[in-house]
Formats: structure tokens, sequence, C-alpha cells
């Protein structure tokens, strides 16, 4: 990652701030509802350390400290970061580094929430092998990502590629079920659960998968 890189999603958040800091992706609620299911296998909220991890206006992190989980927020932005701590005080925000790395000990959390977050990531495996060692053994990644199957992928080569593939746009990778696999279980990170989130099937919006940190 480049100061380019951060400049850009620090420019992205200060018009998100300046427009009131009102829009919520009307898929939160769902995502909200599959990772609290999703966390029950880990006991109780108050003893998880859990990780929003580019947690962008701090709403989810909002959302899972009220709930009663150890949650803490992290972000490449560092406008972002400065907005939620003024707007959270009670909450922990960090500014993750250029190379992705946090200032955390490696296996520190039991759980990271990930959610349409790597799909604007330029180094993959950086960002994987810190996921990696941030996470105990036994530990989930919780990650949602835009959707890509057949039939959606089709349906945009025919009617929407410039749209879709617009080189201006944050979107740089575009995950489907095979390659996010490979690159999770090169990382430790085996997937034990798929589902997806908004729209309707064959297109839906996102991905929502779990993985579990495989003992070292």
């Amino acid at each position: 990652m480049s100061q380019d890189t951060r400049r850009l999603h620090d420019a992205g958040w200060k018009a998100y701030q300046q427009d009131g800091a009102a829009w919520r992706d009307p898929t939160d609620p769902q995502k909200e509802r599959l990772a609290l299911q999703t966390l029950r296998s880990l006991g109780e909220p108050q003893k998880i350390r859990l990780l929003d991890l580019g947690c962008g206006s701090g709403l989810i992190t909002q959302f899972f400290y009220a709930k009663g989980f150890r949650v803490e927020g992290a972000d490449i932005s560092e406008e972002i970061i400065r907005h939620n701590r003024e707007r959270f005080p009670h909450l922990t925000f960090d500014v993750v580094s250029e190379t992705y790395r946090l200032a955390r000990p490696d296996g520190f959390y039991d759980a990271i929430f990930c959610s349409e977050v790597i799909e604007h990531v330029y180094e993959v495996e950086l960002f994987f092998r810190e996921v990696a060692r941030l996470l105990r053994p036994g530990g989930m990644l919780i990650l949602t990502t835009p959707y890509h199957g057949l039939i959606k992928n089709l349906l945009i080569a025919l009617l929407f590629f410039d749209k879709h593939f617009d080189p201006s746009w944050q979107h740089i990778r575009f995950w489907t079920r095979k390659n996010l696999s490979r690159v999770c279980l090169s990382h430790g990170l085996r997937p034990i659960q798929w589902n997806t989130v908004g729209r309707f099937w064959p297109v839906p919006k996102s991905f929502f998968l779990v993985c579990r940190k495989t003992a070292d």
C-alpha cells in the first residue's frame, strides 16, 4: 500500500463526512445477524476479542460493542480513524500501516470481521498474512466481498462490462469462490461456511464467508 492509496481513501471518507455520514450499506443488518450467529460458537461476547478490520465509519464496530464484544476497529484511512475516535470515544480505533500491519501481538484476536474490504486491496498476500498472524489458532475470519459467480459474470460481460470494471472505481479485485478459497487456504484460513447477502440468487450482492484459523 502506498501513500497515494491512503490519500485516496482519506479523500473518500472526507466526502462521506461532508455528506453528513448518513449512508449505510443496506445489507449491513443482514451481515450483522449472520456474524452474531457465527460468533456464538466462540462463547460469550464479553470473552471474545474482535477486530473490525477496514472498519470505515465505525458503525459496525459500535454495533458489536453494543452486543458486548471486546471489539476494536482498524482502517488504512487516518481521516476516518480521527473521525471515529471523536464520534465513538469509548472505542479503540487504530490506523493500519502501509504494509497492513497492526501493532498487536500474534494471535491477539479471537475473531476478525472484514466487510467489503478485500476488493480494494493491492497487496493481497500481505493483507491475508497479517489477518492470519492476528488470529489465534481456532479463531474465525468473517469476511464479505462483492459476489462473482458464473451467471452474474456472464451478465456483466454481456451487459455491464464497462461499468463494472470502471478503472476509475476503487474496486481492483474481483473475487470468486474458487480464488478466495485458494488465497484463504494458502494462509491457514480454512473456509467453513459460505452464504450470500443482498439482492437475490443467482445475482446476490456479496459473499459472506467464514474461515477457521488452523493450528500453527
